[in-house]
């Protein structure tokens, strides 16, 4: 269980820097091209951190409503979101060497603060 860990824990750190590493080569304005480790990396963040949705909706939704109306619409709406994140990040995650590398499931790609 230890080596498990461990090993899950390599591969997180090597898939959160990979981006990082292409970044740094590319001119200004331009993004590094999509291959099958950035898909891989979109797929794990989302399948991991697709639960973020659902406190992310209710702080947006409290923000443009009152807070009542905000927790339950932004509960609803935060489980459907994360939901479709969390699924899709797993069929990325286990589809990453087939092609498909510039087209995520679910927009924006990863979970995000506004």
């Amino acid at each position: 269980m230890k080596k498990f860990i461990t090993v899950l824990f390599v591969i997180t750190l090597v898939l959160s820097f990979s981006g990082s590493v292409f970044a740094e080569d590319m001119p200004e304005g331009k993004a590094y091209p999509a291959g099958p480790i950035q898909k891989a990396e979109r797929g794990f963040m989302n399948a991991v951190f697709g639960w973020t949705e659902i406190p992310k909706r209710i702080v947006d939704k409290t923000r443009e409503t009152n807070p009542i109306k905000g927790v339950f619409l932004g509960l609803f709406q935060g489980t459907c979101k994360a939901f479709a994140r969390t699924v899709s990040g797993a069929a990325e995650l286990v589809t990453f060497p087939i092609g498909g590398y510039d087209k995520p499931a679910v927009l924006p790609d990863m979970p995000a603060a506004k």
